[in-house]
């Protein structure tokens, strides 16, 4: 963000369109609340989400969502891949001479007849239905699937941790039914919308100072807008309150909607669930010792192996100032961009001043692009180590709506208000009307809010051991 003092205000006048009144500006159109976002790069969520207009008001006709209650919405997904299943148990049996091998899944996902493969590309068949061992646990009888009778099933990739994922199907003559995998895999998802507040108090002898001014740093057509220092504290307080809760927050409503959390009075607390919260129960997850390459690009297809295109993507890393520091690091001395002389990337200024080194914001691999953005509250969250959430951004080819977006209430994405003591909101105003006898006054924000991210498959988190450190 960027402050100008009153002199440099005065001197560019000329070239700005100036608001008196930041207050008024956000009372009469709170949509004109994302280019305050723009100018706090640092809140990467908001940015995606606000600053790109991909903000939902939460009504009956509001882009095909189901609202549940004012505070609530519920969509539905297509699980439009073939997802990893994980194992649960050793196995029984290696498969020897074609013997049935058991295998312990986390859920049931396979039908008889279908085919699957482990992660060492082996293939088996499913020869009988399922059986349900408990909540977490499947046992599948299968067989190994080759014409050499000698061969054993390696069965250290059927065993706890490993993952299974389907492959194909085989039926005899006169089979009696097939079934499918994804095409039918809906799944129905809930958020709720949170409400945050922020206020400030004070006297009429502190109001009497400089007023601040925020420019949005548009050159040739920059916007200026004029507010005292104590409402700048109180849009901060709740743009970052905001932030926090869309990125970690973690839902206090039960299963049937009730909200588990009240007041001394009674009244509810309600807390929706943030971005972290909502792709980390299914989301492609890389604990690693350090960043490098090739953790990058692994974790890219990864991601690229849930999308309906392989190639053509871009994503965007939100991440702390550790991980972006080390992916900086990481491609300035990554061979491929370093001249044949040794020296890379530098420039030689109008001035004769060299310029040496370079700052890498995306980086393409296997025909798909990412983005990187640091976020103040990942930083501030992960001061140890780098972390880094990978999200697919993008509009869904089918509907057309993007992955991330923030719902609100109707008109109440920000509400702001004054009240004016003695002397006003500068302390030393006569003759206005005013709420109070005291010479003091407050300014007061809330505003409801709650990130939704519509397919969590699509996401990969990344996060550095904290043993290195």
């Amino acid at each position: 963000m960027r402050i100008l003092d009153r002199n440099s205000v005065v001197e560019n006048m000329s070239a700005t369109r100036t608001i008196q009144s930041f207050g008024t500006l956000l009372r009469n159109k709170p949509e004109k609340l994302g280019q305050v976002v723009n100018m706090r790069p640092d809140l990467s969520i908001s940015m995606l989400t606000e600053a790109l207009k991909n903000v939902y008001q939460n009504k009956k006709d509001g882009k095909g969502f189901q609202p549940i209650n004012s505070l609530a919405v519920e969509w539905q997904i297509d699980v439009n891949f073939i997802k990893k299943v994980k194992i649960v148990a050793p196995p029984v049996g290696d498969g020897f001479g074609l013997s049935p091998i058991k295998i312990y899944t986390e859920e049931r996902y396979f039908d008889k007849h279908d085919s699957l493969a482990a992660e060492n590309r082996s293939q088996f068949i499913v020869l009988k239905a399922p059986k349900r061992i408990n909540a977490k646990k499947w046992e599948y009888e299968v067989k190994l699937i080759t014409s050499d009778l000698t061969k054993r099933a390696d069965v250290n990739y059927l065993t706890t941790g490993r993952t299974v994922r389907f492959r194909s199907n085989y039926h005899p003559e006169l089979s009696e039914r097939g079934y499918t995998k994804f095409m039918s895999n809906t799944e129905t998802h809930r958020n709720y919308i949170s409400r945050h507040r922020a206020s400030v108090d004070w006297s009429g002898d502190y109001a009497i100072r400089e007023n601040v001014y925020i420019a949005d740093g548009k050159e040739g057509n920059e916007t200026v807008y004029k507010l005292n220092k104590k409402e700048k504290d109180v849009i901060d307080t709740f743009l970052f309150a905001r932030e926090n809760s869309m990125i970690f927050s973690e839902s206090n409503f039960d299963i049937n909607g009730k909200c588990m959390l009240q007041d001394e009075k009674g009244r509810d607390i309600p807390i929706g669930d943030g971005v972290i919260a909502q792709i980390e129960r299914v989301c492609e997850k890389f604990l690693v010792n350090d960043i490098n390459i090739d953790i990058i690009e692994d974790s890219m297809q990864a991601l690229a192996e849930k999308c309906e295109n392989r190639t053509g993507n871009h994503w965007t890393y939100v991440c702390n100032d550790k991980f972006w520091n080390k992916f900086n690091k990481l491609l300035k001395h990554d061979l491929r961009f370093v001249a044949q002389g040794g020296t890379y990337f530098w420039s030689k200024a109008k001035n004769g001043q060299i310029k040496v080194g370079a700052t890498f914001t995306s980086y393409e691999f296997a025909g798909n692009t990412i983005t990187v953005m640091v976020n103040k509250a990942l930083s501030e969250e992960y001061p140890d180590r780098a972390y880094a959430i990978m999200l697919d951004v993008g509009k869904d080819m089918i509907s057309g709506q993007p992955n991330l977006a923030m719902f609100t209430l109707e008109g109440a994405e920000m509400i702001s208000g004054n009240i004016n003591g003695l002397g006003g909101a500068t302390g030393k105003e006569s003759g206005i009307d005013i709420a109070t006898s005291v010479h003091g006054s407050s300014y007061h924000l809330i505003g409801y809010s709650g990130a939704v991210y519509f397919n969590p498959y699509k996401s990969v988190i990344i996060e550095e051991s904290v043993l290195n450190h």
